[in-house]
């Protein structure tokens, strides 16, 4: 068991760790185009790396048992070492390069990381989606979209494929309205409106139910052992206090 240094910092790491996986997607996403924003993708994949570095170095720091860690964290280790996106001066023309490919290999790296990383938060996103009967409402949230996309789709001539029909849903129930697919027709309004009706509850429902887990696991504070043997201490000074007022 670790102290409760360790659990706070490493539950302090949860929300840059997060980030830095969210980051992580279009920054693969430049790399793998031909774009300008090569460099910047760079330096923001320079900056991920770092926080990866950071929380495992600062909670290997804090683990009452290094050896222990590093065994139980080989995959972490393994990530930040073989996913550092550097290629050494001198190897980038060499024939070695050209055989492994490593930038290649570089980015097969990060989307390992990237699926790793997901799988740390895979617990909490199951136990949302099990949560108040939350996995059906999804399913109906889903099944309004594709029906609705289907309906605005054959009702609306300026929509020319099922996909718009789905984008087009999918903008519309979770209200951000981007204007670019609109209803022309009196039968497309129709299909809007009810799409509005029936999805504006879907999405508060799974809205609410994703608040409350987070505000129940983050907002509260973790009792650890520590925490109960200073409830303990307490109490037994109490005891004594009470026991010398009696003598007295």
């Amino acid at each position: 068991m670790q102290n409760s240094r360790y659990q706070k910092v490493e539950k302090f790491y949860e929300v840059p760790v997060f980030i830095a996986v969210v980051l992580l997607i279009p920054v693969i996403i430049i790399e793998y185009r031909s774009s300008g924003l090569k460099e910047f993708a760079n330096y923001l994949n320079w900056g991920i790396w770092v926080v990866f570095l950071l929380e495992y170095v600062h909670l290997l720091i804090l683990s009452e048992n290094k050896k222990d860690y590093v065994l139980n964290h080989k995959l972490e280790l393994f990530i930040v070492i073989g996913s550092i996106p550097f290629v050494p001066q001198g190897l980038e023309s060499s024939r070695f390069l050209r055989f492994v490919r490593l930038p290649r290999l570089l980015r097969v790296l990060q989307l390992f990381r990237l699926a790793v990383v997901v799988a740390k938060f895979g617990a909490d996103i199951k136990a949302i989606f099990n949560s108040r009967g939350l996995r059906s409402i999804v399913y109906a949230t889903i099944f309004l979209i594709i029906f609705f996309g289907f309906l605005f789709f054959v009702s609306e001539p300026e929509v020319e494929t099922f996909s718009d029909g789905i984008w087009w849903a999918l903008v519309t129930i979770t209200t951000v309205g981007y204007g670019d697919i609109t209803p022309y027709t009196t039968l497309g309004r129709i299909v809007a409106s009810s799409l509005m009706i029936l999805g504006i509850g879907f999405i508060a429902t799974i809205t609410a139910t994703v608040s409350a887990y987070f505000l129940s696991n983050f907002g509260e504070k973790q009792t650890t052992l520590d925490d109960v043997l200073i409830k303990l201490e307490k109490i037994e000074n109490e005891i004594e206090k009470i026991k010398e007022e009696k003598n007295e």
